[in-house]
């Protein structure tokens, strides 16, 4: 009947996330990029694999594999999808992707028909691993921690088979693993599948264990859902809530729900970033602003002070950027391009800035300082304008503490 194939309340659970549009995307890193997100810290959490995608953690809302066959794969997601999956968590098992048919429209796997190759996803993952690539039977690195940094997330649905180290609800980001070791062997269905051994190697502690829980506590993380009143990225009531000031507990849809005061956790710049922002004084103003504000994770107070950083011309964010003295910041080549057009007036606020000289003159004039801080804050910016300077013999003199001529 038309009734018995309406799905269950699991089944609309499970099949919720496929319903979200993506609405933004991670600009603060490249596609590609290998490693940790600046800002994002083990332990964080999304309800929705969309909103994993959204933070940059792992950009396939879907697929298990960030990767190609040209590059090193740099995130993945378990979620106990293959039978050979082996889950301990500082070291895993993980089954490459591939073997399995797709029937209707339902996407419901059947059981293996065919080898799995080392190709697309796969060949990513190969070639993360520091050892020579080898399509028959695979490789081992000599110096694992050579391998290439991959971000690994946990499904709940994961939790299946190994409860003890996956998380209850959504999708939780564990940290960075390396691949030891990847081969080729016969999988449970009697074909091919291609086996990667992931050993953890991470700074931060893992989140099932009793470090990562008090980490975690400290932080203030909670779960992000955008269906409840309660932000998981900053673990404060959203603004306009009915509850403001309050969080939610129990089943937020049921009448089961409780509020309790809300726990309010404040970021805090280091010592470091502090200095240097005190040495950018060609934007006092703007560092004023943002810091007048309380910000309760570190993606937030990023996500802020590249809203006050976003060129007036090209609405990205400012590459070597040159401050105008109306303390407006704009990229080196934008301002060139306006200044062929309309002479020294700043885009943004038409201020005469004839005083910084000629379009040569401008492009002497980055400003360094702040280069240096959003270097702290985003490891990766400027990496495709950057040129690191080489140390001249006096430098390496006076580094190794010997007299200088």
């Amino acid at each position: 009947t038309q009734q018995s194939k309406m799905p269950s309340a699991k089944q609309t659970e499970e099949r919720g996330d496929m319903t979200r549009v993506k609405t933004k995307s991670c600009t603060i890193v490249p596609k590609d990029h290998i490693g940790s997100i600046p800002g994002v810290h083990v332990g964080q959490s999304w309800k929705f694999r969309i909103h994993v995608s959204e933070s940059g953690i792992h950009r396939p809302p879907v697929a298990g594999i960030s990767g190609s066959a040209k590059k090193p794969a740099v995130s993945i997601v378990l979620a106990g999808g293959y039978p050979e999956d082996i889950d301990r968590g500082e070291e895993f098992v993980y089954t490459g992707s591939g073997g399995y048919d797709f029937v209707g429209t339902s996407q419901q796997r059947k059981a293996q028909s065919f080898d799995q190759e080392l190709t697309r996803q796969n060949r990513g993952l190969a070639l993360a691993c520091a050892a020579p690539l080898d399509e028959t039977v695979g490789g081992t690195a000599n110096d694992w921690k050579q391998s290439s940094a991959i971000r690994v997330c946990r499904s709940y649905k994961a939790a299946k088979k190994h409860p003890e180290y996956a998380p209850a609800e959504g999708v939780r980001y564990d940290g960075l693993y390396r691949i030891v070791k990847y081969w080729k062997e016969k999988g449970v269905s009697g074909f091919y599948v291609w086996r990667y051994l992931f050993r953890r190697d991470d700074p931060e502690p893992a989140p099932w264990t009793d470090e990562g829980k008090a980490f975690i506590e400290k932080m203030g993380f909670t779960m992000y859902d955008p269906d409840v009143d309660i932000d998981g990225r900053t673990g404060m009531t959203k603004a306009g809530s009915a509850v403001a000031g309050t969080k939610r507990t129990g089943n937020v849809n049921g009448s089961n729900c409780q509020s309790v005061v809300a726990k309010k956790y404040k970021f805090q710049p280091t010592a470091i970033l502090r200095e240097l922002v005190r040495l950018d004084t060609d934007n006092t103003r703007m560092w004023a602003d943002i810091h007048e504000k309380e910000y309760a994770t570190e993606s937030a107070y990023i996500e802020a002070t590249k809203g006050h950083l976003s060129c007036p011309i090209c609405q990205e964010l400012v590459q070597q950027p040159v401050t105008l003295p109306c303390s407006h910041n704009v990229c080196c080549s934008c301002l060139c391009s306006s200044m062929n057009a309309y002479g020294n007036i700043c885009p943004m606020c038409c201020h005469d800035f004839s005083s910084m000289g000629s379009k040569s003159d401008v492009k002497g004039k980055v400003n360094q300082n702040l280069v240096t801080i959003m270097r702290a804050l985003i490891p990766s910016y400027g990496s495709e304008w950057i040129t690191e300077p080489n140390a001249t013999t006096a430098q390496f003199a006076r580094r190794e503490g010997q007299p200088v001529n």
